[in-house]
């Protein structure tokens, strides 16, 4: 019986996928194991040397401890590729070849592989049809959780060299003005792509701007799905403070009859973020019901980022709404997909929901392990305003358990690090620090409840401005005692 086909993709993020078989682990025990997959699966052939593979992932390693780490990492990669594989089985997927590893050819496909290879068939005599579906196969970046891997630069600079070839090949069938609309198409696409960056970097109104000019590009090319995906990118950025207006982008560019399935899924994705944050949590909880349908769709399992965080968004409604005990089962479901997406910060969006639904339960030593990861990943996206949200949160964490030297200090470092941001990121950090200091200094604890209050009702959140009025309540009581 022939195994099943692998399928390793790695545009848009590192993930597996077999056709039948068991089904495959969420999660790696070991990241060198990860990385020897990648590099095999980026090596002409598939093959490369042992000391090419160590030499990436041990580089600082003594030959016996590199040796010793390789075979681990080997071992590792074999059970998560082939689950069922039985100890000191062969792999159907993963050979020893003397001192090459490689990944079988006959049982394993690469995206990137075959991507390139559509590519240099459609350059090599293709029509319009052929090297517009080979530069759309070419989509998505090149394992986004290894940006700057110096091992994954070639790789990117030639899949870079096969797009640009295709959009020449592409405008030069079109003529001249074809060949502009192109150009303008991508462009937006780029501004779109630059948009997440800035909403992740914290600079919302400069997403803001990017994005809707990525849209007004779309417009005017009549590109309608792609309008739908923007529309749905810009409203999740102005749904912080400007609900009305982002329900109106969203409502102004709705999915189409014929819309693929992901696109539908950031549509509803969007919608659920924008009704939660103005406190309809009840509509928002169906719309991320309905982005994580539109998810199962688009084939679920091969589409992580969109279910993740439907899931996530679901555990979000179902919070703030009071209902903390159906929350837990979102919330866990979308740690697997998190994981498998290899994006950073949406695995630490997830941890942090996890973290609060602990929180809720009482589980305060089981919401600090959800919350360290949380903050250790938002800090390596590079995310400042959510590393500010984490560390008030571990900063509560912290007091909740008595452990008042480690909250202050927390604190402390969420203000300063959400300061140059000001609106709902220093609102948090500063009532997070106003709950550390109540106690010795009541006086401060209230002046900077009131800034909190102001940079609450600046940023427009409805669950930043609750929190402030929560813990204003709770400083009311302790006074009273």
């Amino acid at each position: 019986m022939n195994p099943p086909l692998l399928r390793i993709r790695l545009l848009g993020g590192f993930r597996l996928a077999r056709e039948g078989g068991a089904p495959l682990v969420a999660r790696w025990s070991r990241p060198g194991a990860r990385t020897l997959v990648k590099l095999l699966a980026l090596a002409p052939d598939h093959a490369l040397h042992r000391e090419q593979i160590m030499a990436v992932c041990w580089p600082h390693a003594e030959l016996r401890a590199a040796l010793g780490s390789l075979r681990v990492a080997l071992h590792t990669a074999r059970h998560a590729l082939e689950p069922e594989l039985p100890p000191r089985g062969t792999s159907a997927y993963l050979a020893v070849d003397g001192e090459l590893l490689r990944l079988v050819p006959d049982t394993v496909r690469v995206d990137v592989h075959e991507a390139e290879t559509l590519a240099r068939r459609a350059l090599d005599g293709g029509g319009r049809p052929e090297l517009a579906r080979a530069l759309e196969e070419l989509g998505g970046d090149l394992l986004p959780e290894d940006r700057h891997a110096p091992w994954a630069e070639p790789a990117r600079e030639r899949l870079a060299r096969h797009r640009a070839d295709l959009r020449r090949a592409l405008a030069d069938h079109r003529g001249p003005h074809g060949g502009a609309a192109r150009s303008e198409a991508d462009a937006a696409r780029v501004r779109l792509d630059w948009a997440l960056h800035l909403d992740r970097s914290g600079r919302y109104a400069e997403a803001v701007t990017v994005a809707r000019e990525a849209l007004h590009g779309y417009e005017r090319q009549g590109l309608r799905d792609a309008c739908t995906l923007a529309a749905a990118r810009l409203a999740e950025v102005l749904g912080r403070g400007r609900g009305d207006a982002a329900l109106a982008v969203l409502d102004a560019h709705p999915p189409g009859p014929d819309t693929p399935d992901d696109i539908r899924a950031a549509h509803h994705m969007a919608r659920s973020a924008v009704l939660s944050y103005r406190g309809r949590y009840a509509e928002g909880l169906a719309a991320a019901r309905a982005a994580e349908d539109c998810a199962g769709a688009a084939r679920g399992a091969d589409h992580p980022v969109l279910l993740a965080r439907a899931l996530a968004q679901q555990t979000v409604c179902l919070g703030l709404s009071g209902l903390a005990g159906e929350a837990a089962g979102p919330a866990t479901a979308a740690l697997a997909p998190a994981e498998a997406s290899g994006d950073r910060a949406l695995l630490a969006t997830v941890l942090s929901v996890l973290r609060e639904t602990e929180r809720r339960a009482g589980r305060h030593g089981e919401a600090l392990v959800y919350g360290r990861r949380a903050l250790a990943l938002a800090e390596q996206a590079g995310r400042p305003t959510a590393t500010a949200f984490e560390r008030a949160n571990l900063a509560e964490l912290h007091l909740l358990r008595g452990e008042r030297a480690d909250a202050q200090r927390l604190a402390l470092a969420s203000v300063e690090l959400a300061e140059p941001f000001g609106g709902t990121a220093l609102a948090f950090a500063l009532t997070a620090l106003a709950r550390v200091r109540r106690g010795a200094a009541p006086q401060e604890a209230r002046r900077l409840l009131e800034r909190a209050g102001r940079c609450a009702a600046d940023g427009g959140h409805l669950q930043a401005i609750e929190e402030v009025r929560l813990a204003r309540a709770e400083m009311a009581e302790v006074a009273r005692l």
